[in-house]
């Protein structure tokens, strides 16, 4: 037995790792249902490069577009 006194309890440690092991499967449940269910943004969802359309020019300030 323990004669220092504790903080917690040991039922109170418990509950307390409990909350948190369920907030990170929480968590990382919801970051995978994120990614299951996320729209397909298509070409411009995957690292390749974007394509360049004909006659259209990148935004620019309306200083430097003079």
């Amino acid at each position: 037995m323990r004669n220092k006194p504790s903080l917690f309890t040991a039922a109170e440690r418990r509950i307390g790792l409990l909350a948190l092991l369920g907030t990170v499967v929480l968590t990382l449940a919801i970051m995978v249902a994120e990614r299951a269910f996320a729209p397909s943004l298509g070409i411009y969802g995957s690292s390749a490069p974007t394509l360049q359309m004909p006659d259209v020019v990148d935004a620019q300030p309306l200083s430097r577009a003079a």
